[in-house]
């Protein structure tokens, strides 16, 4: 089995974690994947992993934030393994993400 990967998140040195397939499914497909996901501080973190690149935090927020990605029209995804289950959503074109963050 694979073991989650990290990525630190906040200035505090917290970090979060995601399924390695993520990383697999964006090089795979050529596609950036998604997911928001929270740190111990409770900041919501906007991070999107790119096919070759790796995962980067592009956004910091509160709840809003969440709320603002489980409303995109992006296809969403659940990964589930030992660890849990895991949402995430494929970015259909670059532009997206630019659009995302400007709103």
């Amino acid at each position: 089995m694979t073991e989650p990967l990290s990525l630190r998140a906040c200035r505090r040195g917290h970090v979060i974690h995601y399924p390695a397939v993520l990383d697999e499914r964006a090089n795979e497909e050529g596609q950036e994947v998604a997911f928001c996901s929270a740190c111990e501080c409770g900041t919501v973190y906007f991070v999107v992993v790119d096919p070759g690149d790796g995962a980067r935090v592009l956004l910091s927020g509160g709840r809003d934030l969440q709320e603002r990605f489980e409303a995109q029209a992006w296809p969403g995804r659940i990964h589930s393994d030992h660890e849990g289950t895991f949402f995430y959503r494929l970015v259909p074109h670059p532009l997206d993400i630019t659009l995302f963050l400007k709103a």
